[in-house]
């Protein structure tokens, strides 16, 4: 008899043991279901390529590998001796095209006046000319009636062809002075080209000092003063501390049910019990496929099938508020739970 209870009470912690198992299994699944996480995951920050955007030999460099730095503080200093002779050159030339327009302008006014003088001899000639055919017309016929002698209506007739000449010449003086008057616009159009020189000459100067973008940590440098810098080529980086956030990779089941603004709390794996809270930003479009893909236009199956089907996984970027600076590091793994 007491070899059966103590039967029966085996049984009865066995079906306890495994209902309590089955609840702790739903307590698991639905806190899983609540909160998902990923220990997929890993700090990221923006990073930028300190590259000179003019060309010259490095003569300072003020900080070092690693060294923090905000934004506007001077990083390294470009011989800036070349970039001053072109800005005094181009301020030089521009001066000198300043100084040429008045003494042009004065050029253009006796141009004008001359160009007026030569309108009001073609209205004189005019005018002669008009009197001239006006007493042909009178003299003609009196000399038919024998008033006016023949020599006299010839003189007339011949002082027409006089008044007439002069007027051609006239025209054509009033139309040679109207040429050569000439415009301010090309030097005036000189001049904002150079202007525009000087300012780009003055830029370069500037930007013979480089400052840092942004607040950030100084990494990958290892050059010293002596260095040639050349334009658009990156002499070490800078890493944005202004700005983290947390790329952690999730089922393609459980992607779907996230959405930008959604509370995330991180875990840093080198300091599991600090806290930081951020939130969701954006969700990944896509990733590639390692089978299935296209390679010159043709797919790619693989040769043989697996039975157990891998979810595929999406980068969801999670930004950080307030993420404590001593545990931010590029690449640093943490542990992400986003808060449904």
């Amino acid at each position: 008899m007491m070899a059966f209870s103590k039967k029966m009470m085996g049984y009865a912690f066995l079906v306890a043991s495994l209902a309590l198992c089955a609840i702790l299994a739903v307590i698991a699944a639905y806190l899983a279901d609540r909160s998902p996480r990923t220990d997929d995951a890993f700090i990221q920050a923006d990073i930028v390529n300190m590259a000179p955007e003019v060309s010259g030999r490095v003569i300072a460099i003020n900080v070092r590998d690693n060294q923090f730095v905000h934004r506007g503080d001077t990083l390294f200093v470009i011989d800036p001796e070349p970039f001053r002779y072109a800005v005094e050159q181009a301020q030089a030339d521009l001066d000198n095209l300043k100084a040429e327009l008045p003494l042009q302008d004065l050029q253009i006014g006796s141009q004008k006046s001359t160009a007026e003088a030569q309108e009001s001899s073609v209205e004189q000639m005019r005018a002669q000319l008009a009197l001239a055919k006006s007493t042909e017309a009178r003299l003609a016929p009196l000399a038919r009636q024998g008033f006016v002698t023949a020599q006299e209506l010839d003189q007339a007739r011949s002082n027409v062809k006089t008044s007439s000449a002069a007027l051609e010449q006239a025209i054509h003086s009033q139309v040679a002075a109207l040429k050569s008057v000439r415009d301010d616009q090309p030097i005036r159009a000189q001049i904002l080209g150079m202007t525009a020189k000087l300012q780009a000459a003055q830029r370069n100067l500037r930007l013979t000092d480089v400052k840092a973008p942004c607040d950030g940590q100084i990494t990958g440098l290892n050059i010293a003063a002596g260095e040639y810098a050349t334009e658009g080529k990156s002499l070490f980086t800078i890493i944005d501390t202004e700005h983290w956030w947390v790329v952690a990779n999730f089922r393609e089941t459980q992607v779907p049910d996230f959405h930008a603004g959604q509370p995330a709390i991180i875990h840093v794996l080198a300091r599991p019990d600090v806290v930081v809270h951020g939130h969701v930003e954006s969700l990944g479009g896509g990733v590639q496929p390692d089978v299935g893909s296209l390679s010159n236009g043709l797919p790619q199956v693989a040769r043989s099938l697996n039975w157990v089907r891998i979810a595929q996984r999406y980068p969801v970027r999670i930004s950080l508020d307030h993420p404590p600076a001593e545990f931010m590091r590029i690449g640093a793994t943490v542990v992400a739970t986003i808060q449904r």
